[in-house]
């Protein structure tokens, strides 16, 4: 082999070439970057179903293993595993629907029955309203309020308002249950497939594989304890609302219960969905003191136990101080919404991880390095 004119080796090939490989590293960087935005931009509305099929992926992932070593073939035990979370959220839906419409055709039955013996169903709800009058009456000059004038108008003001919050409610379970189908579809291939791209991510992130096992691991802890954590709290949740409201002997209190427990997943308002307009009903039908109650009740002992339970459950498996967790909870809820729950303490897990790995590195590099000799001189 004959080298060519001027180089040193035969390897000269190798040293001309580098100048072309870095500006072909930075070109393919660039269009990376590029097309991650336009990416995102293309599967920004598909994010939140992405993200909470891995959540439930990542939680249920021990279901999915006791399955797939029972039934063979990783498609069959996907979808079964898929099935069975299905029926987890399905259940509990299926049990408050049908709760539900029983009250509401006791509700109607019970309306039929007063209206019939008060001469009809105008009749029925004049006297409602005078009755409602006369007990706002002791604590407000009703005649300033022209309240008479405003419940005339009143029934035009319903039919507006119901036919506006029927188009919305419609909209709202048409987007819902779009979102629902996409994220169970999502959650069949992340138990098919999350093992295998678990594998490639750990491929190309520069850690060594005991770095990355942690990493990954943290962020499972986290996702698995907020799952736990959502859990408790709408049972705690649920359960106090339950039994104030049998307490006060408000009508269906089995049933508000386990809405309470089902609106504790929603961030802010939760469960006062459920307790406040418990406590009006209970001022409008003359019970002003337990309406007061389960007012400060819900406010001091149910609206806080979100912000006691779920610190402690998450905190008993991912190693962070209570305070700094719920502050990642409040945060995350308040930038990303309801999958903030999961996003916040992730963020946090996999700060600490990383500075972890970093304090480890710098000590086994400050280790290695040789002796200084210099001196002050």
């Amino acid at each position: 082999m004959v080298a060519r004119p001027g180089s040193r080796s035969g390897h000269s090939g190798l040293l001309v070439k580098r100048p072309n490989s870095i500006a072909s590293v930075l070109f393919l960087l660039a269009l990376l970057v590029g097309a991650l935005v336009v990416g995102f931009w293309l599967f920004r509305s598909f994010l939140q179903p992405f993200a909470f099929a891995t959540v439930l992926g990542i939680g249920f992932h021990p279901v999915y293993l006791r399955i797939s070593r029972i039934v063979s073939g990783p498609n069959k035990s996907a979808l079964l595993t898929t099935f069975a979370v299905l029926l987890i959220f399905m259940l509990p839906a299926l049990l408050i629907a049908s709760a539900a419409g029983g009250e509401l055709i006791k509700a109607a039955r019970y309306l039929g029955d007063r209206s019939t013996q008060e001469g009809g169903a105008v009749a029925y709800l004049t006297h409602k309203q005078q009755s409602a009058l006369r007990w706002l009456g002791k604590y407000v000059d009703v005649e300033e309020l022209r309240l008479e004038d405003a419940l005339a108008n009143l029934p035009g003001q319903v039919s507006k308002f119901l036919l506006a919050a029927g188009t919305r409610l419609v909209g709202g379970l048409a987007g819902f249950a779009g979102n629902a189908i996409l994220t169970f579809l999502i959650l069949f291939f992340v138990f098919r497939d999350g093992h295998t791209a678990i594998e490639n991510v750990t491929s190309i992130l520069p850690l060594n594989r005991d770095q990355a096992v942690r990493l990954l691991t943290g962020i499972r802890d986290s996702i698995v304890a907020n799952l736990y954590g959502i859990l408790a709290v709408g049972f705690a949740q649920g359960l106090l609302t339950g039994a104030a409201l049998a307490t006060l002997r408000v009508p269906s209190a089995l049933l508000l219960g386990l809405t309470a427990a089902v609106c504790s997943l929603i961030p802010i308002v939760g469960t006062m969905l459920v307790w406040l307009p418990a406590a009006i009903y209970l001022m409008a039908t003359g019970h002003l003191w337990r309406g007061i109650v389960l007012i400060l009740w819900g406010a001091l002992v149910v609206g806080t136990v979100d912000n006691i339970i779920r610190p402690l459950v998450i905190g008993s498996k991912v190693e962070l101080h209570p305070l700094l967790l719920l502050f990642a909870l409040l945060g995350g809820i308040q930038v990303f919404g309801f999958i903030g729950i999961f996003i916040g303490p992730v963020v946090i897990s996999v700060i600490a991880a990383v500075i972890n790995m970093l304090r480890e590195e710098l000590t086994a590099s400050f280790k290695d390095a040789p002796p200084s000799t210099a001196s002050i001189s």
